[in-house]
C-alpha cells in the first residue's frame, strides 16, 4: 500500500504540466476528452520510468522506520535475525519492480511514445484545419500569415494569400488559386501545397519581380499544440531497432533504458541501512537521509550522461550511478550487520564487533 500510494501521488505531481497542456487542448482548441485521455495514457510509460525509483525510496524508509519505532527490528535482533536476512524481502521487491521498470522501458515506453506521436499528428491535422477559416487571417504556422477566401468541404482551399508575418526586404507575398493542407508522418511536419499562383518579392535591390508556378510547397515545422520534448522523437524507436543501429545516439538511448530500472534494485538495498532509526531519536533523519540518497544518484546520472554525450566517453558510463548506489547499498549493510560506525573499525583489533 505505501508502494502504490507513493507512486500514484509521484506519478500526478510529474504529471501536472502535460495534464494542464491537454486540458488547454480540451478548452481552447475544442478536442475531444477521449483523445486527451489516450495521450494522457500513452505519456503514462515515460512518468513510471522516473517515478518507480522514487517510490521505492520511500517505501522502504518508511517500512523500516515502522520496524524501528515498533521495536520489531529490535525483536529479530534478539532473536538472532541479521540485516541481511531482514533485507531479503526488500531485495527481492526492488528486484520484481526493476523487472517490472525495465518492460516499462524497453517496450512500454516506445510503444507509448510512438502512438502519443499518432494522436499527436491525427489532432494536428484535424485542429489545423478547424483554425483555418475563411476571410480570417491565421497564425498557427511559425512565422507566417495565412488567407483564404473560401474553403469547401474536402477541405480545399482556394484564394490562398501567405506572407511573413514581420515584412522585410526579402519578404515575399504568395498568391495562390488553390491550396490544400497535408500532413507528413515520416518527418512528422506540415505542407501547404500551392497550385497556379503568383509569387511577389522584393529583393535586396530596387528591381521587383514577380514568379509564376503551378505548384509551390510551404515546409512547416508544427505548431506545438501539445507537449513533445525536444530531440524526444528517438523515445518512439523500438528497442530492437535500436539494438541494430550502431549510431551514438540509438546506442546512448538503448542503455538508457537499460541502466535507468536498475535504480529500483540499487535504491531497495542502500534504503534499508538508511531506514534504521533509534527510536528515541525520531523519524526525520531516515527521510533526509533518502533524500540526500536520491539527490546523489540524480548528480551521478547527469553526470554520467553528459559523460556519454558530450566527453566522447562510451555509454557503458550510465552503469556507474546505480553500481555506485548498490555497493553503498551493501556497505553500509556489512556496517550495520556488524554495529560498526566505519568499516576502519575492522582494522582496530582492541574493537569487538559482532553481528546484529
Amino acid at each position: 500500500m505505501p508502494f502504490l500510494m507513493a507512486l500514484g501521488i509521484l506519478t500526478f505531481i510529474l504529471s501536472m504540466e502535460t495534464v494542464y497542456r491537454l486540458i488547454h487542448l480540451i478548452v481552447e482548441r475544442g478536442v475531444s476528452v477521449f483523445s486527451v485521455g489516450m495521450m494522457l495514457i500513452y505519456r503514462l510509460p515515460q512518468f513510471f520510468s522516473v517515478t518507480l525509483p522514487l517510490a521505492i525510496v520511500i517505501t522502504c524508509i518508511v517500512l523500516m522506520v515502522r520496524l524501528s519505532t515498533d521495536y520489531e527490528i529490535s525483536a529479530m535482533n534478539a532473536m538472532g535475525i541479521s540485516i541481511w536476512k531482514i533485507g531479503l524481502p526488500f531485495f527481492l521487491f526492488g528486484l520484481i519492480i526493476t523487472a517490472f521498470a525495465l518492460s516499462i522501458t524497453l517496450w512500454l515506453q516506445p510503444a507509448g511514445y510512438a502512438a502519443f506521436e499518432e494522436e499527436k499528428l491525427m489532432i494536428l491535422k484535424t485542429q489545423t484545419a478547424k483554425t483555418i477559416q475563411p476571410l480570417v487571417l491565421n497564425y498557427d504556422f511559425p512565422g507566417k500569415v495565412l488567407h483564404v477566401q473560401d474553403k469547401d468541404k474536402n477541405e480545399e482551399l482556394s484564394g490562398v494569400f501567405i506572407t511573413d508575418k514581420e515584412l522585410t526586404l526579402d519578404s515575399m507575398v504568395t498568391l495562390a488559386d488553390r491550396g490544400r493542407i497535408k500532413v507528413r508522418k515520416g518527418e512528422r511536419d506540415l505542407i501547404l501545397h500551392l497550385e497556379d499562383g503568383l509569387i511577389h518579392s522584393q529583393g535586396t535591390s530596387d528591381n521587383y519581380r514577380t514568379i509564376a508556378f503551378e505548384q509551390f510547397r510551404y515546409i512547416f515545422r508544427p505548431p506545438q499544440i501539445v507537449p513533445t520534448n525536444e530531440g524526444g522523437h528517438i523515445w518512439g524507436v523500438s528497442t530492437e531497432s535500436l539494438l541494430q543501429n550502431p549510431s551514438h545516439s540509438s546506442q546512448m538511448e538503448l542503455f538508457l533504458r537499460l541502466t535507468t530500472p536498475w535504480a529500483c534494485l540499487a535504491f531497495s538495498v542502500a534504503t534499508i541501512p538508511l531506514g534504521l532509526i533509534n527510536p528515541r531519536r525520531g523519524r526525520s533523519g531516515a527521510y533526509l537521509r533518502g533524500l540526500i540518497l536520491v539527490i546523489i544518484y540524480y548528480i551521478l546520472w547527469i553526470g554520467a550522461k553528459e559523460m556519454a554525450m558530450n566527453m566522447n566517453f562510451q555509454p557503458h558510463v550510465l552503469w556507474m550511478p546505480p553500481l555506485l548506489i548498490w555497493l553503498f547499498g551493501l556497505y553500509s549493510m556489512y556496517k550495520c550487520n556488524l554495529n560498526l560506525q566505519n568499516i576502519l573499525e575492522l582494522l582496530n583489533p582492541s574493537v569487538k564487533t559482532r553481528p546484529i
